[in-house]
């Protein structure tokens, strides 16, 4: 294989792409590899990422240095000391390679955005796939209503209510695996969308297109994801009216925002349906005040951290028990701790706990206090800053998401953007942003 065809087709940055795309459609093309659930992109990544290398080989591309690495590198020791204490280090060893291939999908997303007109092919590639991915959602909720309500044939629909009473109403997951794990993942996504219709690089009509079925589907996942997406949105519009005419009508909409989130958290830490013989109830009807089975996973799962506070159980491990019945009357038992924070507690204890959020802090810092140049980059650290608080720090609230293939790019752009592609300078290419604007 020739350097020049290499560097003339940019085979690299094709398959990354490729990668993002497909990331929308993790459910489909699942298989197995050493007990762990695949899926398709994370094989067009295996591909992309030695593309890199022999790229890197071929000396067309270099590694981009940054701190970045170092807080990458401390987790990954911790997750491995966590596996060798773990109460099952076969089953952790396992979990200890998807650990590493996260890791890499930071690295290379960081090494991989090395200019802003790759920043917006990769962006354009992840609203595409999320516009694929609402437009058959938004089919499968018409074709719900038509009669065709098998999960089995309508694949967008969730096979379960959950802890919502049965119901002639469909639950939207996409192609992921849980409505939850959709709703994170457009929440990051509805952010994206926003960068680049505010950057100038999507059409507003094309915008509200997606937007309309985005908040259709999204409202479908009925989970308390929704919450964080309504938070993001409000401080979005807040700020953009805030120096203008309508600053009552900014701090109207932050306020709306602020309330839909306190109101879905409340909601997903209490049982709001029960199971009856009669039907599902409403235990507040009755003047009964219960915690939900989240509420008790987040119990159990803390007190799995107390039981193991330097490396945790091990990752991989069941650190919840939480059994209850749902308002379908069917018993079940939760063993994820259905929230972020305790979860990596949970698994990997402090040492974990502390390297992971290592990571957040780097890139959350860098996003917030890194000089923007001009309004190019003001812009997009926003939107990144935006969606952290939205489907990492509300979202994480109520789902374990800290395995999210999504987050994991979420921290790789927020590294590239807050570099400002201030590497591409130094190899004394001219970078003028302004020119990408409208």
């Amino acid at each position: 294989m020739s350097k020049n065809w290499f560097e003339k087709f940019k085979v690299e940055e094709w398959l990354f792409i490729a990668f993002v795309i497909t990331l929308s459609f993790s459910s489909l093309l699942q298989f197995r590899f050493l007990g762990q659930k695949l899926q398709l992109s994370d094989l067009i990544f295996v591909v992309a990422l030695i593309a890199w290398f022999l790229a890197l080989i071929l000396k067309i591309k270099k590694v981009r240095w940054s701190y970045f690495y170092l807080f990458l590198a401390g987790y990954a020791i911790a997750v491995t000391l966590s596996t060798i204490s773990s109460v099952n280090p076969s089953q952790s060893a396992a979990k200890l390679l998807g650990k590493f291939y996260l890791i890499l999908i930071a690295f290379l997303t960081f090494n991989i955005l090395s200019s802003a007109d790759i920043f917006k092919k990769v962006l354009k590639a992840w609203i595409f796939g999320t516009g694929l991915s609402l437009f058959c959602s938004l089919a499968g909720i018409v074709l719900f209503y038509a009669g065709l309500k098998n999960p089995k044939q309508n694949l967008v629909v969730h096979p379960i209510f959950g802890s919502l009473p049965v119901g002639d109403y469909p639950r939207i997951e996409g192609f992921f695996d849980y409505p939850s794990m959709f709703c994170n993942f457009l929440g990051l996504s509805w952010m994206l969308v926003i960068l680049m219709v505010s950057v100038g690089w999507l059409k507003h009509n094309k915008f509200r297109l997606f937007a309309f079925a985005f908040w259709i589907v999204l409202f479908f996942t009925l989970t308390p994801g929704i919450g964080g997406v309504l938070l993001s949105t409000s401080c979005f519009l807040q700020k953009r009216f805030e120096n203008s005419k309508n600053r009552f009508l900014s701090r109207l909409i932050l306020f709306a925002g602020v309330s839909a989130a306190v109101v879905s958290l409340f909601v997903a830490s209490i049982t709001l349906f029960a199971y009856s013989p009669d039907g599902s109830k409403i235990p507040l009807t009755d003047g009964n005040f219960s915690p939900s089975h989240r509420a008790e996973a987040w119990k159990t799962g803390f007190q799995t951290f107390l039981q193991n506070p330097i490396l945790g159980r091990g990752i991989g491990m069941p650190v919840a028990e939480s059994r209850f019945t749902d308002p379908s009357g069917r018993n079940q038992l939760l063993t994820d701790a259905h929230n972020t924070y305790i979860s990596v507690l949970g698994e990997t204890g402090l040492v974990g706990f502390i390297t992971f959020f290592a990571i957040v802090w780097f890139v959350v810092f860098k996003l917030k206090r890194q000089p923007s140049e001009n309004e190019f980059y003001k812009t997009a650290k926003f939107c990144l800053l935006l969606a952290f608080a939205d489907m990492f720090f509300y979202q994480s609230l109520t789902g374990s998401y800290e395995d999210a293939r999504h987050l994991w790019i979420l921290f790789g752009f927020g590294t590239a953007v807050a570099a400002q592609f201030d590497f591409q300078k130094s190899e004394g290419e001219n970078l003028e942003i302004a020119k990408l604007l409208p």
